[in-house]
């Protein structure tokens, strides 16, 4: 009787240890789960905003759980995008939905995610030249997402719900922020502090010494076909949603790049055919700014070899929108009938850009080059 006295401080102070740890562990779960900053179980409650900074994170739950008709759907491109622009614009409430190199696969499986849970009016899809040309499977995986967030699994959640990063930092931060009146419409910008300047966007270019054999035009096509089956079949699946396809603008320094490594008729090639499938739906538009040469040409707009200041993203928008409502007509809008020209004109704006913009640079020898 005496030894079982004994043992019975220890095993009351186990017993308390258990219940303590699991009052813990449920009070955490519990926080985790009412706050919810990456908005897999729901919308913000309790007036917080939806406070969006780490896309890879967030991008799966906003899309499933917060309140929006319209998709600004692309890469980092479209990150410096204030959504009140589109809003505004456009008459829409939209959300962004983003990977930061703009893989279709991975696009459309965000827009996917987007149809199930709502009624999407208006797409705006930002379509870039090496995603056109890349991988037609989702990287979600194999980039290192959080998965646990991105499918239906719900035992795994136990890595969201008892996060040490998520209670100490992500929690406080939404908290704070939403206090402090983050805004919305500006989820994911990274454009504060950076660079834009020719100094800028030339210290972030390594030229490659050796010009390459230009690639035949058709080298990708595998990855373009597997690319624009993804992209039609979101077009067809929604025909009552407005699908506005757009390239952008990439600096010459980026066009520099992609001859020098022998691609750049792979990717106008790629770009044609993506054009030439998606113009046959009634329920798509294609704007076409790489003729853009007051941006292109004009390194003062960038902070490397395509990321271009946030007043680039909105004159994109005004002129897709003005074109769109019938204010004005867009003269980077394509159609069947003036493709052939706009290819036409996208050659002869990179030629005569290699001659105004890189030929100088490179008799100032202002390039940095590759090892």
């Amino acid at each position: 009787m005496q030894n079982v006295k004994l043992k019975n401080p220890y095993v009351r102070f186990a017993k308390g240890l258990v219940i303590t740890a699991a009052v813990l562990l449920a009070a955490v779960a519990v926080l985790t789960y009412v706050i919810d900053p990456f908005y897999h179980y729901h919308a913000p409650w309790f007036g917080l905003s939806a406070v969006q900074t780490k896309k890879e994170y967030q991008v799966p739950g906003a899309l499933e759980h917060l309140s929006y008709n319209a998709v600004i759907c692309g890469s980092s491109l479209v990150e410096n995008n204030d959504n009140a622009w589109y809003d505004q614009a456009f008459g829409v409430q939209s959300v962004k939905a983003v990977r930061s190199y703009g893989g279709v696969a991975d696009l459309c499986w965000y827009l996917d995610l987007a149809f199930e849970s709502h009624d999407v009016d208006m797409v705006f899809f930002n379509l870039d030249a090496f995603a056109i040309t890349g991988s037609p499977k989702t990287t979600f995986e194999a980039s290192g997402c959080p998965m646990y967030l991105y499918d239906d699994n719900a035992l795994n959640d136990m890595q969201y719900l008892w996060n040490k990063t998520v209670l100490l930092e992500d929690i406080p931060y939404m908290v704070i922020q939403s206090k402090q009146g983050y805004d919305a419409g500006l989820s994911y910008n990274w454009a504060e502090g950076k660079n834009f300047s020719q100094a800028g966007a030339l210290s972030q270019y390594q030229r490659r010494k050796d010009v390459a054999p230009m690639e035949d035009e058709s080298a990708e096509d595998a990855d373009v076909s597997g690319n624009i089956a993804l992209l039609l079949k979101e077009v067809e699946q929604h025909p009552d949603t407005q699908f506005l396809f757009f390239l952008p603008p990439y600096s010459m320094l980026w066009w520099d790049d992609s001859q020098r490594a022998g691609l750049s008729e792979v990717y106008l090639h790629a770009e044609e055919e993506v054009m030439t499938s998606l113009l046959s739906h009634d329920n798509v538009r294609v704007y076409d700014y790489q003729t853009m040469t007051d941006v292109t040409c004009n390194l003062d707009r960038y902070m490397d070899t395509i990321h271009f200041d946030p007043e680039v993203n909105h004159t994109l928008c005004e002129d897709m929108a003005a074109d769109y409502r019938g204010d004005g007509t867009s003269l980077y809008r394509v159609t069947a009938e003036n493709l052939s020209a706009v290819m036409e004109k996208t050659r002869q704006c990179v030629e005569k850009g290699m001659e105004t913009v890189i030929v100088p640079l490179e008799k100032s020898d202002a390039f940095l080059y590759a090892e």
